[in-house]
């Protein structure tokens, strides 16, 4: 890590929004058929229990850019609210040049995310390199023609009738896909002198799926992915076994392509700055599910492993090809990042150097996740081999032996009482360090556009 004065080396944070940990790994790695994410791994750290701290993005992008629980501070309802640090605001602060690549509109300057980032993909829309959907390009002019809430929730709605009984996706792709990201990303660096700090977040695994030429989801139309897209999203009832293996062939079909995409970037990048000198962290937000536990998607509250077991690879050039099975979080990267910048973390993180945890590995280590709300919610805790997982409004709880039983089918909880006990208590310790901090926020204003960018990706707002 460097030790003292300016920052000489640049830091590249890459996530992939609803990208399970299962449908990358094998064994101690990714899998073979994923040269980018093999490529990293090699001279890399890869992370076998890593979690994310929510089931979500709003609310897992808090830990993720912050270091802090999404139940500290501001909640949800307020964005990226002011009393939490920000990343890219500290390594500002340290002489990072910093850049942001996103079109979730969740992590938008609706939401306050781009704090700190000297460029931000939406925002400084100027800039040539700048990309956007073509529902965002053309939703000005629909806002002064339709200028009525109603009629706006109309085309919402319309969105969603005409996907499901015709396939056909209005307004184009709700996001930028991969390509065009790294074509801004590369354009970016090449403008720009180090050090740099660059967070490139691709939303390719999201819904809705695609089907990708060269993988399991090739043959299946585009107009049937958008059927079943909407089915399941809006139907869940009415989807059939059939047609979650369908969805599952073809959000497979967009890791592998996402892949390709990302050893794409590598290769850009390798070509314009000194990335083997650089940390690379790579991960992702939240998993996604296929029906288990009757959950498909990403639905807030469902803390078992497809909806939070992520990817987290980390590669730094004092890194040698290890595998670690210590649990870490998305809290984590914050501290991770500040450490190899050699800048002080905020006393209000919570997390831990990952280099920290490699170099002196605990005992034992248990991390935290939670939906919904911190007093009526659900709340996790996982040791690794263990999860337990508490009803905050009933006090119900379930423990989940994960290593002999990975499908989380089979409550030990009377089995294993010193594991349950265990981790009772640090979820105890942990419910009271968060609310500790005052979770009141004001309400963030969120604009038609908005909410329609939201609804083509399946959420309800």
């Amino acid at each position: 890590m460097p030790q003292g004065g300016l920052p000489e080396n640049d830091i590249i944070l890459v996530t992939v929004d609803s990208l399970q940990y299962d449908y990358i790994a094998d064994g101690d790695g990714p899998n073979a058929n994923l040269k980018g994410l093999r490529s990293i791994s090699e001279d890399g750290v890869f992370f076998t229990n890593a979690f994310s701290n929510a089931g979500i993005t709003k609310a897992s992008f808090l830990s993720i850019f912050s270091g802090t629980f999404p139940w500290m501070f501001d909640g949800l309802s307020g964005g990226f609210g002011t009393r939490r640090p920000h990343l890219a605001e500290l390594l500002s602060d340290a002489g990072y040049v910093t850049a942001g690549f996103n079109t979730n509109p969740y992590l938008s300057t609706t939401y306050g995310y781009d704090r700190g980032f000297d460029y931000y993909m939406g925002r400084d829309t100027e800039e040539a390199m700048d990309q956007t959907t073509l529902s965002s390009k053309y939703w000005p002019t629909i806002k002064e023609n339709i200028p009525s809430k109603h009629l706006a929730r109309r085309i919402r709605s319309m969105y969603g009738a005409v996907g499901e009984r015709l396939g056909i996706q209005l307004g184009g792709d709700p996001y930028v896909p991969a390509g065009q990201v790294n074509e801004a990303v590369l354009q970016w660096v090449e403008k720009t002198a180090g050090p740099r700090f660059i967070w490139i977040h691709y939303m390719d695994v999201h819904t809705p799926y695609y089907p990708r030429e060269g993988t399991v989801s090739e043959g299946i139309s585009k107009r049937r992915a958008i059927k079943l897209f909407h089915k399941a999203n809006n139907h869940r009832d009415q989807t059939s076994e059939a047609e979650l293996e369908v969805l599952q062939r073809l959000y497979k079909g967009e890791v592998v392509y996402l892949d390709r995409k990302f050893d794409e970037l590598l290769e850009g990048l390798d070509s314009r700055l000194d990335l083997e000198q650089s940390l690379l962290i790579f991960g992702s937000d939240h998993g996604e599910a296929f029906g288990a536990h009757d959950s498909v998607f990403h639905p807030d509250g469902v803390l078992y492993d497809p909806q939070v077991h992520v990817p987290l690879i980390i590669r730094a050039p004092e890194c040698s090809g290890e595998t670690v099975s210590t649990p870490v979080s998305n809290v984590d990267i914050l501290p991770t990042a500040l450490d190899w910048a050699d800048t002080e973390v905020p006393s209000v993180c919570v997390g831990d150097s990952v280099f920290e945890l490699i170099s002196d590995p605990p005992e034992e280590r248990v991390v935290f996740a939670g939906g919904h709300g911190q007093d009526t919610g659900i709340a996790m805790a996982v040791s690794g081999k263990y999860k337990l997982i508490r009803d905050l409004e009933s006090g119900s709880e379930s423990l989940y032996d994960r290593y002999q039983d990975p499908a989380e089918s089979r409550n030990c909880l009377s089995d294993d009482p010193v594991a349950a006990d265990t981790l009772r208590s640090a979820l105890e310790a942990h419910l009271e360090m968060v609310r500790s901090h005052d979770s009141t926020s004001e309400e963030v204003e969120v604009d038609e556009e908005i909410k329609t960018q939201l609804r083509m990706l399946g959420y309800s707002e």
